[in-house]
């Protein structure tokens, strides 16, 4: 599927899906894939999509068809090759009077969200470096142990770690307050 059969003449539009992070599709409500990013064109290809009412994936947009508010977004989570996503499923155009007979879904990976958001909090409340590395650990839902033996550190100094960081966080909100 090539990524320009979406809106050929909109070239700004492409652009900016093609940039996004999230794996991009656009379908019709037959299921038919009108366009992809680069992104999802390798989920679809992991997936072995090339229509989507031959996916499970499927059953959301067939749920987002029968609601009559069209601004609704659906989301549910998905395994892809030991990666969660959050998938959203949405119409392309929200307006109840456009009638737009396209659906988007969204891919969002959720550890690089995670990852991202440790980034955000790491600048944000003036973590250290090593506090950083603990802190993005502890967001992918790692434990004590894990973060200790990834990190060639004790469980005692992850804890102290922690401890800081959570110190940080709230000073910071005690101060904004």
């Amino acid at each position: 599927m090539k990524s320009s059969t979406l809106i050929p003449e909109n070239q700004t539009f492409s652009s900016i899906l093609e940039g996004l992070l999230d794996a991009v599709l656009i379908a019709d409500v037959q299921g038919a894939l009108l366009y992809t990013n680069l992104s999802a064109q390798k989920i679809c290809r992991q997936l072995n999509i090339v229509h989507l009412q031959t996916h499970a994936i499927w059953s959301i947009c067939e749920l987002l068809k029968s609601q009559i508010d069209r601004a609704l977004i659906l989301e549910s989570d998905l395994t892809i090759a030991e990666t969660q996503y959050r998938v959203r499923v949405q119409w392309l155009n929200a307006i109840e009077e456009a009638q737009d007979t396209r659906l988007i879904l969204r891919f969002e990976n959720q550890q690089h969200s995670m990852r991202c958001a440790a980034i955000f909090d790491a600048q944000y409340f003036g973590l250290t470096p090593r506090e950083s590395e603990v802190w993005d650990l502890r967001n992918q839902g790692r434990s004590r142990r894990e973060i200790a033996d990834q990190l060639y550190i004790t469980i005692d100094t992850v804890k102290k770690h922690l401890a800081n960081i959570q110190t940080k966080r709230q000073t910071y909100l005690e101060a904004t307050n």
